[in-house]
């Protein structure tokens, strides 16, 4: 059986209606957050916020966690990928993932938090290494999972334009 099409005609009216979802579709990033509570043993731990991602920065959460090596073909060549920890890619979509407090920092940036890891004997230098050595592997993977979720990942777009 065939489908029916139907023309629609833009009038100002369904024009704006279109704008008007378009612009509160780009506010993602402060209308849509997650609470996510860290517990272990039954013991809540800790919360944070999250927020999806856009497309640039899982690109830069990636080239974060890319390391580089010589180009073969000549030092004049761009360096290329040698390889992607998974482990830095996740920690750095859950650092910028992370809803800054009302004062625009994140509790991951907190110099406290940096000593003392530090002191307890966990040498960390970025806030990646910060997430990694509190969050356990399965937290990790899981804290991702949801960013992912949020930032539209498996999203399935039923209504199409056929032609």
């Amino acid at each position: 059986m065939a489908e029916k099409k139907t023309n629609i005609n833009v009038t100002e009216e369904n024009e704006m209606d279109l704008i008007t979802g378009l612009l509160k579709a780009a506010e993602y990033k402060t209308e849509v957050s997650q609470t996510l509570n860290i517990q272990r043993n039954g013991q809540k731990l800790f919360k944070f916020d999250i927020r999806p991602l856009s497309f640039d920065e899982i690109t830069d959460c990636r080239k974060r966690a890319t390391t580089y090596m010589p180009n073969p073909g000549g030092a004049s060549l761009p360096l290329i990928e040698k390889s992607v920890s998974n482990a830095d890619y996740m920690a750095w979509q859950i650092y910028i993932a992370t809803v800054p407090e009302s004062d625009g920092t994140k509790f991951w940036d907190n110099p406290a938090l940096k000593e003392g890891l530090n002191k307890a004997g966990h040498m960390v230098m970025t806030q990646a290494e910060i997430i990694k050595e509190i969050l356990t592997a399965g937290e990790l993977e899981a804290v991702s999972g949801q960013i992912e979720e949020l930032s539209g990942s498996g999203t399935n777009v039923i209504d199409y334009a056929k032609n």
